[in-house]
């Protein structure tokens, strides 16, 4: 009878060698010249092993340790939550600019060693596996038009565009060509160079058709329907965020928390620019040559700068930082990725550093004013501080590589708070930022379930803009969620409609950030009043050593993780 352990060890090796590309993306050890196979018999490929699992996990000894204890509860939410995104069809109308497969495929090559000629002859292979891997997708998305189940058309539109974005014009193979350009600085020589270029020609033109099948042929016959329904948004909820949601208190609770944001971001632009409204304060902070970066090197160099201040500054503080994670490198994604900052965790054994991911979107002048506060969140204390120390903890192997969003962006947004708390936020320019970027989670998840469940907007919530009053009892509308995100998170129109279709294409993990941001702060709220009513004993509630026990559980949805950190 296999042990738990055993059975997380081989579930992570099944599934780097039938999803190559999350393989690479865990940083485990894998072929790096192939990629995942997104048609449905890969799909059905998946889904068998994901039930195999359960079966064993279901049949295995009982945990032999409090590893095995935490890690048999997660491994069975975490597949349990993927099989049931399977079951419901959802893969099979998969369009997103974000965790699409065109998206993830990409940015693998991002991840892959550049490093000797060597490691691009294995890029050239994983390049030449491209567009059987584009033709698996296309051939599932048929499958899911044939059983009624079309995404949402505006989706099929952004993924055309992406697409074609990478693509290029189909004789320089797009992204794909200049980034095997890269080959020449260590060395490749004419043969290898050759063969890259030629594999990329075939990337991107497989990127080419798709983007045109997308926009010619599937957009006619995608759904005009945003919407994913309650029942659809319950099912990813168990597996993003490994819980049943109460959506009406859900919603009711977004709209509260916004308004005590909107009350606090008012203070702090009254320091900032005194009489003026958020709107205006917010056009001074990103046109003002003086309170900007100007030029994409430079602004890579100020946020790696701002990263290294908060490693150095909380390490033997507020955290012991082990010396094999105190790296993190800040990169700069192509054109065509999403407008949102992203993480991606070292390899499992550390070679590979955690980095950050700053799309620049075009442009080649940055505020800095909101991105102190995204700096925090996406490194430390936030996704790197907490990924990373994952990976050096005793747990068992499933539990260290795997994710539930509102258990890792709960942490990543309690960790904004933290900086608050701790005073890093030194400017009221700054912590209007932090302030917007929790605003702009309240906000997601009032948007979130009210665009994808038909809630309508309340006039409480109404009050909070007073040039919205004629929106109560209005169901959301997409131009509405877009205008309302530029008004709760301050950010520009390009990035807000970004993170709406963002939002349309992946039910219920907007509201990840904040529900998960709750249940951190109820744990520690809890952690706290046991010390105090231990007091008598001696008992005092220390943060750090509360924040290592936190950190040392590992990812679990929170119906678990709640339990969990009342018991710490």
């Amino acid at each position: 009878m296999p042990t738990i352990s055993e059975i997380s060890t081989r579930y992570i090796d099944e599934v780097a060698d039938l999803d190559p590309v999350r393989g690479e993306r865990w940083g485990v050890a894998s072929d790096p010249t192939r990629l995942t196979d997104y048609s449905p018999a890969g799909y059905a490929a998946f889904r068998a092993l994901l039930q195999r699992t359960l079966d064993a996990l279901a049949a295995a000894e009982s945990p032999r340790d409090e590893a095995e204890r935490l890690g048999i509860g997660f491994l069975a939410d975490w597949i349990g939550g993927e099989a049931g995104v399977l079951d419901a069809g959802e893969r099979e109308r998969g369009l997103s600019i974000i965790t699409g497969p065109p998206a993830v495929t990409r940015s693998v090559f991002d991840l892959m060693d550049h490093a000797t000629p060597e490691a691009w002859e294995k890029i050239a292979a994983r390049l030449r596996a491209a567009p059987a891997a584009m033709d698996g997708y296309r051939a599932t998305l048929e499958a899911g038009l044939a059983k009624g189940r079309p995404a949402a058309r505006r989706q099929a539109i952004a993924v055309a565009e992406q697409c074609a974005t990478w693509a290029g014009n189909g004789d320089d193979g797009g992204w794909f060509g200049g980034f095997v350009a890269g080959a020449a600085a260590v060395g490749a020589d004419d043969a290898l160079r050759a063969e890259l270029a030629a594999a990329a020609r075939d990337a991107g033109n497989a990127y080419g058709r798709l983007a045109s099948w997308l926009r010619d042929e599937y957009a006619p016959r995608a759904t005009e329907i945003d919407a994913s329904g309650d029942e659809r948004y319950q099912t990813w909820a168990r597996y993003l965020l490994g819980t049943d949601l109460d959506l009406d208190e859900a919603y009711a609770w977004g709209w509260e928390e916004l308004a005590r944001l909107e009350a606090e971001k008012a203070k702090e632009c009254a320091r900032i620019l005194p009489g003026a409204s958020f709107l205006e304060v917010r056009k001074l902070l990103i046109t003002d040559p003086a309170r900007s970066v100007e030029g994409v090197d430079a602004y890579r160099d100020w946020l790696q700068s701002v990263t290294d201040e908060a490693i150095e500054g909380l390490d033997g503080r507020e955290f012991d930082i082990h010396p094999s994670i105190r790296r993190c490198d800040v990169r700069i994604p192509p054109e065509g990725s999403a407008a949102a900052a992203y993480y991606t965790p070292p390899s499992e054994d550390l070679v590979r550093p955690g980095q950050t991911w700053f799309p620049t979107v075009g442009r080649t002048r940055f505020p800095k004013w909101d991105e102190v506060s995204t700096v925090y969140h996406e490194a430390v204390p936030g996704h790197h501080l907490q990924g990373a120390t994952i990976r050096l903890v005793p747990l068992t192997r499933a539990q260290k590589l795997g994710f539930v969003s509102a258990h890792g962006e709960g942490w990543a947004l309690y960790a904004e708070r933290l900086m608050d708390e701790l005073g890093w936020f030194r400017t009221p320019d700054t912590r209007l930022g932090f302030l917007c970027a929790h605003a702009f989670r309240a906000a997601r998840v009032v948007v979130d379930i009210g665009l994808h469940t038909g809630r309508a907007i309340p006039a409480a919530g109404v009050a909070l803009f007073p040039d919205w009053s004629g929106q109560a009892g209005r169901p959301w509308t997409y131009d509405g969620a877009i205008d309302f995100m530029i008004r709760a998170g301050g950010m520009e129109r390009d990035k807000a409609e970004s993170e709406v279709l963002r939002y349309l294409s992946w039910p219920s993990q907007a509201t990840a950030y904040k529900l998960g941001e709750r249940t951190w702060l109820a744990g520690r709220e809890a952690a706290k009043a046991a010390a105090a009513a231990a007091a008598a004993d001696g008992r005092v509630f220390d943060l750090k050593t509360w924040h290592a026990r936190a950190l040392a559980l590992g990812p679990l949805g929170l119906r678990r993780l709640g339990a969990e950190l009342a018991r710490i």
